[in-house]
């Protein structure tokens, strides 16, 4: 409202106290008119205070705030009215289509507030929880979940924490619990059922375990007659055949290794072993085929470099590695093996001036049955189970493997292992 009004207002409200004091005077003469004016400003003045602090104050700070005249504060208000009201169906949108989203996930979705109130939870939650009935928004987590485990796990989500996956097996299944912070307070909570790729992953690891355990025995069999008739075949024949076998047994001996290490039934001696020893071993076996490409080896190892590892274990990790640093070089090029010790731990490196790996298939080749461009390496075939067995067995001793490389420039795989047995 404006000044003018208010002054309006104000002269319309105190007429009926003019006209009361005109009244009263009318027989005083010229003093009572004066008095009665008087008085009718007064009133005029008490009006017009009144309207002002009552409304013309708070018109003018919401006039302020706004940023608009204080003649345009009903349009203001509208317009922000009209705002608010698309706000509010744009956000029972949202949360329309959430819940429909949520609802079509295999997962279960848990969003829960700071204080573990429940902002959404769709029928695989449920399920987990062992809730038939849908929980209403703003019950506690408490009213639904009583696994001690989770729900430590879900606090330290919504108090900002990272907590690592989590397996949680109930009567309703094998679940993996995955709990995340959310910005402005609370977590959401993924639960996956893992049974089924459990059980999968099992049988996978079986059917290859006792694959190759069965092709040992016609592989032999296989072997014996090849060397049989090498006296009676054309010599370059007999030799492709012997090469193939070899090949077989070779592939088939990785991916029992492979099998055997992933069912954690691999036996280990851990003892103290001399690195230089066990380099030079590595070396002059695969020096050969080194010398055939005109490759060079280097041996940086310390004579007094220990490690504390199975050996056996240890020779397959490196002969595996220098083997593919040699595969994958150039002619003319080297394969360097150095070796380290720091506090309670040995480092080896083994660095060669080969291809490299492409930036984008860096990450991948330590997966099982990856194999960088067939290209590179014709006639040099695999399953791609080399680096996988190098990295789980490495893993297996207690131990880290990093991978760095460049293309066209070299590749460096640095093996890190206690130098004493752990304590």
């Amino acid at each position: 409202m404006s000044r003018s009004r208010h002054l309006l207002t104000a002269f319309a409200a105190a007429l009926p106290i003019l006209v009361v004091a005109l009244i009263v005077g009318v027989g005083r003469g010229f003093s009572g008119a004066l008095i009665a004016a008087a008085l009718w400003l007064a009133a005029v003045l008490v009006v017009e205070v009144a309207l002002w602090f009552g409304s013309g104050r708070q018109l003018e700070v919401i006039a302020t705030t706004l940023g608009t005249p204080p003649r345009d504060v009903p349009r203001a208000l509208r317009e922000l009215s009209e705002r608010a009201e698309s706000c509010r169906i744009e956000c029972e949108r949202l949360a329309c289509r959430l819940e429909d989203l949520s609802s079509g996930l295999g997962d279960g979705l848990l969003v829960v507030t700071s204080d573990l109130r429940v902002r959404l939870i769709n029928k695989p939650a449920l399920d987990f929880c062992g809730v038939d009935t849908t929980a209403p928004r703003g019950s506690h987590l408490l009213e639904i979940l009583r696994d001690p485990a989770v729900i430590e796990v879900i606090e330290e989500a919504a108090g900002g924490g990272r907590p690592g996956p989590r397996v949680v097996e109930n009567r309703n299944g094998l679940w993996e619990i995955r709990a995340f912070p959310v910005r402005e307070g609370g977590a959401v909570v993924l639960f996956s059922e893992v049974s089924l790729v459990r059980r999968s992953a099992e049988f996978r690891r079986r059917f290859v375990q006792d694959l190759s355990h069965e092709l040992r025995s016609p592989l032999a069999v296989l072997r014996t007659t090849v060397e049989a008739l090498e006296d009676d075949v054309d010599p370059r024949l007999a030799g492709v055949l012997v090469r193939q076998v070899e090949r077989l047994d070779h592939l088939t001996r990785e991916l029992y290794d492979l099998a055997t290490i992933e069912s954690g039934q691999l036996e280990l001696e851990l003892e103290k072993v001399n690195l230089s020893s066990l380099v030079r071993d590595v070396l002059a076996d695969l020096g050969p085929e080194a010398v055939s490409i005109g490759v060079d080896f280097r041996d940086a190892v310390p004579k007094d470099a220990v490690a504390w590892c199975d050996r056996r274990g240890l020779y397959r990790i490196l002969s595996n590695l220098v083997d593919n640093a040699v595969k994958y070089n150039r002619r003319g090029g080297w394969v360097e093996i150095h070796a380290e010790s720091r506090d309670d731990e040995v480092t080896i490196r083994v660095s060669d001036s080969g291809e490299g790996i492409p930036p984008g298939e860096l990450r991948a080749v330590s997966q099982r049955f990856y194999r960088v461009d067939r290209a590179r390496t014709p006639g040099q075939g695999g399953l791609g189970l080399g680096l996988a067995i190098v990295k789980h067995m490495v893993q297996y001793m207690g131990g880290t493997l990093d991978l760095r490389s460049r293309e066209g420039i070299g590749t460096t795989v640095t093996i890190t292992l206690p130098n004493a047995a752990s304590s």
